[in-house]
């Protein structure tokens, strides 16, 4: 036992590494993270030996796969916000319902032509690729950035497919081992859609009700949202197999669709576990690759996903996007993503399993789906961006600067900046502040700065960068916290400001300006110094009468805050006699 315990130990440190060493690096690479993830999980099994998942977790395995699919789309749903779909709403229906069935049904076909395999089998490898998933489907978006719209329908497909997708799945294993009759089977899949949904909308309402009467601390807050995710996915699974998906999926659509309560902080928790949960499925799932097997059905597991991508995909979308409004290369994006995920490789292991304890062969159902999670992740993720820019629907790239503060030389850095063809927005938390920037033909956030809004009026504008320059402490908390989010700590600027406890230097990663104090600044910017572009490769020579402020590369390009080599710069420059930045000397003006 205790050999046991310390073998599944270390894997467990082995898969969290490994994981978190391929989502990184995915990241540093902007590639999507499975491409990272199936290959370093495949090295540490079959190839070195290091993993062996079922021998290391031996019955737990499957149970825990099961419910971190669960919390994945707890995760997912929580990012779902109703309003967004006004004008996509009907495409995001169709897809996971007639889409769902034209993807299965060509699926079926395709998988018995191929593989030359029982025509119920086939149905039940089509029902499993019918889900998508949040876990591919994001990091895509992320990616290629395309229209908020088509955005949109690809996030909700990837979610709430793969509770129907599954539901649709368990239907078929029922047909395959008990020959149900299609009357059951449609009562199936309503019962088990409306036992996770109801128990999701419960648990998610209780939840609601103790935050509005602040029965949960904040401190308990995460935690106990956590608990209520994996008691909706095993309650719901108890009641219904598979029924645990739709329920988790349902209770964060009920957090993230409601104005009692604030639930900013359980989706930030939520995001941080599902990256952990991600890693650490795709490496036990690679882990559990038989590569003998891949290789025999490598080619018609190739050919399946020709059929999925060239056929499936376009006939769904055709069908789904029908007199929606979206145009044509809105359409053909959506052609563009579709990738298998995580859901498709656990319902196909643990399908498996059953049809075996059922004494029924189950083919080449488990390595044919992993064949077509790994070819539709190489084909998509290799595609989507340089697809996105052609069809020109992608995005510009996030260059906007948010500006924390709002005081007079605040405004002038503004300005300067769009002169310079970079747009910002202003976050201030004073009325008066707000008033002076919009006089000055600059955005301003006008709403409060602990609001969804907040976060989508960034997103909006392209915010890639945060410039904080404000002394006071609650607005460089609230504002910084929630702007990180979106542009990551590593493209946070900030005036170091020792009086007000290091807030900024805390949550910043880089030094606006040099090494210049916010004191120094302001001191010399108190002298009616003005801020001015300028041009010139090598750029103006700081002194103790100019101060380099920013850098671009070109018009409208990205922005440093300091000074540098770019072809066009951004200059505080003294207009009057004043001290000296850091001497407390006048300069010689």
């Amino acid at each position: 036992m205790l050999i046991a315990s310390s073998q599944a130990t270390t894997a467990v440190a082995i898969i969290v590494v490994l994981g978190t060493a391929a989502l990184w690096g995915g990241n540093r690479l902007k590639i999507p993270s499975i491409l990272l993830l199936l290959p370093a999980g495949v090295l540490a099994g079959p190839v070195f030996g290091i993993l062996e998942p079922d021998e290391q977790f031996g019955d737990l395995l499957f149970p825990l796969i099961s419910l971190g699919v669960g919390l994945l789309l707890f995760e997912g749903g929580l990012n779902l916000r109703y309003e967004r779909t006004a004008r996509v709403r009907s495409v995001v229906i169709r897809l996971v319902t007639v889409g769902a069935l034209i993807t299965w049904l060509v699926a079926w076909v395709g998988a018995w032509l191929v593989f030359d395999i029982d025509a119920q089998l086939a149905g039940l490898i089509g029902a499993v690729l019918v889900v998508s998933g949040p876990t591919v489907v994001m990091p895509l978006l992320r990616l290629a950035q395309p229209r908020q719209s088509v955005a949109e329908v690809l996030r909700w497909e990837g979610i709430v497919i793969d509770p129907v997708g599954a539901t649709l799945a368990v239907v078929v294993l029922d047909a395959v081992i008990e020959d149900a009759e299609p009357s059951r089977a449609v009562l199936r899949i309503g019962t088990t859609l409306l036992v996770g949904g109801v128990i999701g909308v419960a648990l998610g309402l209780a939840y609601l009700a103790a935050l509005s009467a602040h029965l949960v601390p904040d401190h308990l807050a995460n935690p106990i949202a956590l608990a209520l995710a994996v008691t909706a996915f095993a309650s719901a699974d108890l009641l219904r197999p598979e029924a645990g998906l739709m329920s988790t999926t349902v209770l964060g659509l009920v957090l993230a669709n409601q104005r009692k309560a604030p639930v900013r902080h359980v989706v930030d928790f939520a995001e941080d576990i599902s990256f952990l949960v991600l890693g650490a499925l795709f490496i036990v799932l690679g882990a559990r690759i038989d590569l003998a097997e891949l290789a025999d059905i490598a080619l018609p597991a190739l050919a399946l996903t020709a059929i999925l991508a060239f056929i499936a995909r376009p006939l769904t979308v055709l069908a789904s996007t029908f007199r929606s409004g979206l145009s044509t290369n809105e359409r053909l994006f959506l052609v563009a993503v579709a990738p298998r995920g995580i859901v498709a490789a656990a319902v196909s292991s643990v399908f498996a399993l059953e049809l075996e304890e059922a004494g029924i062969d189950s083919g080449p159902m488990a390595g044919a789906v992993m064949v077509v999670i790994m070819s539709t992740v190489l084909l998509y993720g290799l595609t989507a961006v340089p697809v996105a820019k052609m069809l020109q629907i992608a995005r510009p790239p996030n260059r906007a600067v948010a500006i924390v503060g709002g005081s007079g030389w605040h405004l002038k850095m503004a300005g300067a900046l769009q002169e310079a063809g970079v747009s910002t927005i202003i976050f201030t938390d004073r009325q008066i502040e707000r008033r002076r920037a919009q006089q000055a033909m600059l955005l301003a956030y006008d709403g409060d700065l602990q609001s969804e809004e907040l976060e989508e009026a960034a997103d909006a504008l392209g915010v890639g960068s945060v410039l904080v320059l404000s002394d006071r402490t609650e607005l460089v908390t609230a504002a910084v916290t929630r702007l990180g989010h979106i542009v990551g700590r590593s493209n946070i600027y900030a005036l170091r400001r020792p009086q007000v406890g290091g807030v900024a230097a805390s949550i910043a990663t880089r030094p606006a300006f040099g090494q210049l104090t916010a004191e120094e600044m302001d001191d010399f910017m108190a002298n009616d110094a003005e801020v001015v572009l300028t041009d010139g490769e090598t750029g103006p020579e700081p002194n103790e009468n100019q101060i380099v402020l920013a850098r671009l590369q070109q018009l409208g390009g990205a922005v440093s805050f300091g000074p540098g080599q770019g072809s066009l710069h951004i200059v505080a420059r003294k207009l009057r006699t004043g001290p000296t930045p850091g001497t407390g000397k006048p300069s010689p003006l």
